[in-house]
This record gives C-alpha cells, structure tokens and sequence, in this order.
C-alpha cells in the first residue's frame, strides 16, 4: 500500500532520496521508481515529519536539498552501500563452492599426502577442480608470495607470517638401513644420498657434523626421496630420510636422529597462504577444511 510509510533507512526511502537528489525533479524521478508522483510527494514529506527537518525545497527550476537534505543523501547512499554488500555476500553463501583450487608442495607431501586429502574435499564439494604443482618449499614459498597459488605446503620453518600458515604435523628425521646398526656406525658405512632442497640439506649437514668428526661415504646418489628410500630397502646403504616415508616399510631399521641437547631432528609440515585470497569462497572453505581435519590421516598408508 502506498500508503505505509518505510522507516526512513530502510532501502526503498534511501533509493527514493538519493534518486530525487540525481534528478532534482520530482516527476522524472517517480517515472524512475515506477511509482505515482503523489505517492513519492507523500513518502518525502513523511520522511521529513520522522526526521524533523526539511530535507528539500521544490522552486522553478527544480529541487534544491537543505543541509540536512544533503546530509541525508549521503546516509542514503551508504545504507544502499551497505545493502548492496549484504546482497552479495548473502550470494555468495549461498552459492556452491566451486572452481579450480591451485596449489604447490614438495613431491613426497604430494605423494603421500594431498591425493586423499583432495579426494575428501573433492567428495564433499563435487564441483572442484585442482591445479597441483610439484615443487621445492623454496620455490613454494615464492610461488605462495606472489599469490601465483592459494596454498603452498612446505616442510621446512621457513620466516612466513605467523597469521597466515598453520602447523600441519611434525616429523622426525632418521638414519634407515636394511640391516640392524648402531647411530655410531654411520661414519662407516655406505649412504645413499638424494638431491634436496638447500634448507634441508644444511639441516642434515648441520646434524652430522656436530655429531660426527668424520665426512659421511656416499655410495650411491639419487635425485629424490622415494629412489633413496628404494635403494635403501635393497640393501645398497643407509639413507636419511623422514620418518613419514618409511612407517609402509617396517622391515627396515630406523633409528631417530638426536641432537646433542637429546631432542629429535623434526621436520614440520605447513601449510601457507595469503589472507587477501580468503575473500573468496573457494579458498576459504578449503583452509576450513584443513584446519578442522586431522592432517595424518590423509597418509596414504593409513
């Protein structure tokens, strides 16, 4: 009924004032609103009664709006603002997460890892695609940086934002062998040795010589972990390696590595990411996702 008055914030009063301040006329701007011209002369004069004051002035040549008039205005034009803002986030709930979710990770995380972690999201928001990138933490890190991605995991304690990353797991490093041995060995025996990212590498490096006087014998070089780790189950030599990729192969003799202080060499798993990106819905959802998972279980020889 054109006959009830709106409270004067509500949107169809701002759209009314803020019109009429567009047009400075009346008659153009009831033809705008698809309303009668007396209809809009009685919801303005309405408004001004609810507020106690004269928001215009109607003369010859057209409408001219008070100080408070053009105060007014202004609030008019931010309630539409805001309802505008309400009008697309309350779509943007309400729309399927979908779309194409990009991500990079060191090869043994992308192996052992994200194929049934992204298996899960995928079973619960059927309408999403991946891009997955194989890559050192190093190059991660960049990637991540430049919001090439939305999430990057890493595995090493690299100097990024504590508010955008979250501690995954944590995993110890270890001296593996096809035959039993004693950490005291290891200068004397034969290592098999892979390519790796220079973090790590000088992690090892670092442990080794504050352990051992003596340089490790590297028998055979490989150029990555799951090689290693092979070459290691066919008895040419002991390996290094985390403990995540030798829990399917218990046959093999580990023994943690132990720094001199008697804590554990660790490796950590994050996961890092931007905050501009968690604007969008996809990216978002899926940091949810993580957060709230048990990030072992998505181990593949679970």
């Amino acid at each position: 009924d054109d006959r009830i008055l709106l409270h004067p914030v509500l949107p169809m009063d701002a759209k009314s004032i803020k019109t009429l301040y567009e047009q400075k006329n009346i008659t153009k701007t009831a033809r705008v609103l698809y309303m009668s011209q007396p209809t809009l002369t009685a919801r303005i004069k309405q408004i001004e009664e609810s507020l106690g004051t004269k928001l215009l002035y109607r003369g010859n040549k057209g409408i001219t709006f008070t100080e408070t008039g053009e105060y007014t205005v202004k609030f008019a034009e931010h309630i539409l603002g805001e309802m505008q803002e309400l009008r697309e986030t309350i779509t943007n709930m309400q729309e399927d997460v979908a779309g194409t979710l990009r991500i990079a990770a060191p090869s043994i995380l992308a192996r052992y890892f994200l194929p049934k972690l992204l298996g899960r999201f995928q079973d619960m928001y059927p309408k999403t695609k991946f891009d997955v990138q194989i890559a050192q933490s190093s190059d991660v890190i960049s990637l991540a940086s430049s919001l090439g991605i939305h999430f990057g995991f890493v595995r090493n304690d690299f100097d990024w934002r504590e508010d955008e990353r979250v501690l995954l797991t944590t995993n110890h490093v270890c001296a593996v062998a096809a035959q039993p041995f004693k950490l005291e060995d290891l200068p004397h025996m034969v290592r098999v040795d892979y390519d790796t990212d220079q973090y790590y590498q000088n992690l090892l490096d670092g442990w080794w010589h504050e352990t051992f006087e003596d340089s490790p014998i590297i028998g055979t070089r490989v150029s990555n972990l799951d090689l290693c780790k092979e070459m290691v189950f066919n008895g040419l030599g002991y390996g290094i390696l985390p403990s995540i990729l030798i829990e399917e192969y218990p046959q093999l003799y580990s023994i943690p590595l132990v720094h001199k202080n008697g804590s554990k060499l660790e490796r950590k798993t994050w996961l890092i990411y931007k905050k501009e990106l968690l604007d969008l819905r996809l990216p978002k959802v899926f940091l949810e996702f993580v957060i709230d998972s048990d990030f072992d279980s998505f181990q593949r020889n679970h």
